[in-house]
């Protein structure tokens, strides 16, 4: 039987990725002082969902990730990472863009944004998958193309926004186009929309 990786032992929440913590910006004040500190060269000029502390490298990164709440596995967006010294270096969103699993690590059980037990059980779900290449899974491409399949057979799978013009080839400006002319099967979920994966799209 498949088991749960830990959050943080340090911190009591957040993911240990390569001697870096991952967590949710909720939880940003349990991060040491220079977290702050870095923070205020960025707050007015980005959005952020994730915050990467990296000790070794004596870096902190800010993550956009917009579906962070929405969806199973979320996207990597934008970031800036700013080095202990002060310096900002920014990244913009890869058009295959990398994808966090496990999100119920970046979060304590208590928090709203989303079903954490059920996050728990989606980890436990795929972890439990054979023949499964773990250097790329990492990759959304990858995600759905061979894991995504082999975890919702038989049940509708929705993707948000990005995953679907990235599934379809299209713009987000083409997407629009698309799910206005009704050619897409969509729901609304707050401010985001999510598409239901259909084998034909008419065009």
């Amino acid at each position: 039987m498949s088991k749960l990786p830990k959050r943080s032992k340090t911190f009591n929440v957040g993911k240990d990725i390569g001697g870096a913590v991952y967590m949710h910006r909720s939880y940003m004040d349990l991060l040491p002082g220079v977290v702050a500190e870095c923070f205020k060269l960025i707050e007015h000029k980005m959005q952020f969902s994730v915050v990467k502390y990296a000790e070794k490298t004596e870096t902190v990164s800010f993550i956009e990730s917009s579906d962070f709440d929405l969806v199973d596995e979320p996207t990597v967006g934008e970031f800036a990472t700013v080095t202990f010294g002060g310096k900002v270096k920014r990244r913009k969103r890869l058009s295959d863009p990398y994808i966090y699993h496990h999100k119920w690590l970046f979060v304590k059980d208590d928090y709203v944004g989303f079903d954490v037990e059920e996050s728990k059980q989606r980890s436990l779900a795929w972890l439990a998958l054979d023949g499964i290449d773990k250097k790329r899974i990492g990759r959304l491409s990858y995600w759905q193309e061979h894991v995504l399949p082999r975890l919702t057979p038989g049940k509708e799978t929705w993707l948000n926004s990005e995953e679907m013009a990235s599934r379809l080839g299209v713009s987000s400006c083409e997407l629009s186009h698309l799910r206005e002319a009704g050619k897409l099967s969509y729901k609304k979920k707050g401010n985001a929309f999510l598409y239901i994966v259909d084998d034909e799209v008419n065009e």
